[in-house]
């Protein structure tokens, strides 16, 4: 999980918003029950659209892509069912694989100490050793990572299969038999692009670049980050 920050509020939710939960509010305060199409505004196309720019098509959560598992959730940080008036808030909003989505389900974010990525540094709370992650020695780290199951199996198998190629990328800075200058293009290449949040997993990708560097001789990184 790494940090996230929100983008422009899309134009449909800036004309519609409010007049949208309105219709909700007003429904469910008299016992009428809102249609399909009333209750699910939020998953407007130029809404997700907007989602999947901000998230680079990531989950949230995981971080992984979801064209490769899931066409992806459109998220209630703090969950519908618990404020209805916050369904189209567009600082509520978010992008989540199926799985963390279910996991989180209609849990108190806050009450559950589970980490929302756009108010709070994941980098605070969780850390990377290879394809596992753990909590950073707090209590919200410790909660997101249960709640989340981001150790699920899955995960780890596709989170080792990232790993791999960065090990095969470091295999290759570590060569001697390479020249200098082949060693230090393929070394400027991993850390500045292949931890970049656009990637899956990039918050491993960090942790994995970080305790990497001091096996790569100075020859080869001096002057490069």
């Amino acid at each position: 999980m790494i940090p996230l920050a929100k983008t422009a509020e899309p134009l449909v939710l800036v004309n519609n918003g409010v007049a949208w939960t309105k219709v909700l509010t007003d429904k469910l305060s008299i016992g009428e029950k809102p249609t399909d199409a009333e209750k699910s505004k939020y998953r407007h196309p130029d809404i997700k659209s907007a989602l999947v720019l901000e998230t680079s098509n990531k989950c949230a959560y995981c971080e992984s892509k979801l064209q490769h598992i899931h066409h992806g959730d459109v998220e209630h940080i703090f969950p519908k069912s618990l404020e209805l008036s916050k369904i189209l808030l567009w600082d509520n909003l978010t992008l989540a694989c199926e799985v963390c989505n279910q996991n989180k389900s209609n849990l108190d974010p806050n009450a559950n100490l589970i980490i929302d990525p756009y108010t709070t540094n994941p980098r605070n709370h969780l850390i990377f050793q290879g394809s596992f992650v753990f909590a950073l020695g707090t209590a919200t780290g410790q909660s997101t990572v249960a709640i989340l199951d981001l150790g699920r199996p899955a995960l780890i198998e596709e989170r080792g299969e990232r790993l791999k190629y960065l090990m095969g990328i470091f295999e290759n800075v570590l060569r001697t038999d390479l020249p200098l200058a082949a060693r230090r293009a393929i070394y400027k290449n991993l850390v500045q692009r292949e931890a970049t949040p656009d990637k899956a997993f990039s918050a491993m990708a960090e942790d994995v670049i970080t305790a990497m560097i001091a096996h790569v001789p100075k020859a080869v990184r001096n002057g490069i980050r």
